[in-house]
């Protein structure tokens, strides 16, 4: 208790000190005063302690004027943030439209790479109401030149062909179907063989002969009667084949999701030749 009255009393006393050092100088008109050397002294005691409450003062101050634009700073995050949700619903909105403009330009390439003439068509349905065939419902049909037992494809690669076909719609035999064959042959070595479906199951590939096939060779329609020349049918899965003698089987993943189809084209005109390049494959 003795040293904080003590304490007090040495502030009181330097105080009335400061007080009275300002009001001789003040009285002695400035200048060459003799308190300057004493109110010198005093500003070196008395300088760093005020100068740190000052600035501590305008700290707190500038902080303190601050606070008003806080809920300037949350409106303008908020408007931010409305804008940004507002263009994500811009780009959902449009993924179809862009989709669909990919299967177009897609399509549009493998009929200018095969020259072939092509009747585009959405699918309609998946699935057919006679037995248990893997059927796709098509919407064109004769009107629009479509017959039967022609060439299916999209821009991945062969959907199938033609089956049934009335006036403005068609059925289409997928080539995930098991009573489906196409004529087939190795892109690398151009070698022949019959490529068939299995339902959900990898495609197989029956290959004559002893010919050498590695894993990821492409597998094209070899043209016939029904399907038009280098249409990429799939890939195959291993190099190890099944069967022995004059025939060979392997595992061909097909390149086209039937489960999963869109836009399609109906070949209904043949090219002259056969694709000069072979087509590129879906990757």
């Amino acid at each position: 208790m003795r040293g904080s009255g003590r304490l007090r009393l040495l502030l009181v006393l330097l105080v009335l000190t400061a007080f009275t050092l300002t009001a001789l100088d003040f009285r002695s008109g400035g200048g060459s005063s003799p308190f300057d050397a004493v109110r010198r002294g005093g500003d070196v005691v008395f300088g760093p302690a005020q100068r740190a409450v000052g600035g501590a003062a305008r700290s707190v101050g500038n902080a303190l004027g601050g606070l008003p634009r806080i809920g300037t700073y949350k409106d303008e995050n908020a408007k931010l943030k409305a804008e940004n949700d507002r263009l994500r619903a811009q780009l959902r909105a449009t993924d179809g439209l862009r989709a669909e403009q990919q299967q177009w330009n897609r399509l549009l390439a493998t009929r200018d790479a095969g020259d072939y003439t092509v009747v585009p068509a959405h699918i309609s349905t998946i699935g057919s109401s006679f037995g248990f065939e893997w059927t796709a419902t098509i919407d064109a049909g004769s009107e629009d030149g479509v017959q039967v037992d022609q060439t299916v494809l999209s821009g991945e690669g062969l959907v199938g062909r033609t089956k049934r076909v009335g006036k403005y719609t068609s059925v289409v035999l997928l080539v995930a179907d098991p009573g489906f064959t196409v004529g087939a042959r190795l892109q690398r070595t151009r070698s022949f063989g019959f490529a068939s479906g299995r339902a959900l199951d990898p495609m197989s590939f029956t290959l004559v002969g002893k010919t050498r096939v590695s894993k990821g060779d492409v597998l094209i329609t070899s043209g016939s009667g029904t399907f038009v020349p280098g249409v990429p049918i799939g890939q195959v899965l291993t190099g190890r084949s099944e069967g022995s003698g004059l025939t060979q089987t392997y595992d061909v993943m097909p390149y086209v999701d039937v489960t999963a189809l869109d836009l399609v084209g109906v070949v209904v005109s043949p090219p002259r030749r056969s694709p000069r390049l072979p087509l590129k494959p879906s990757p």
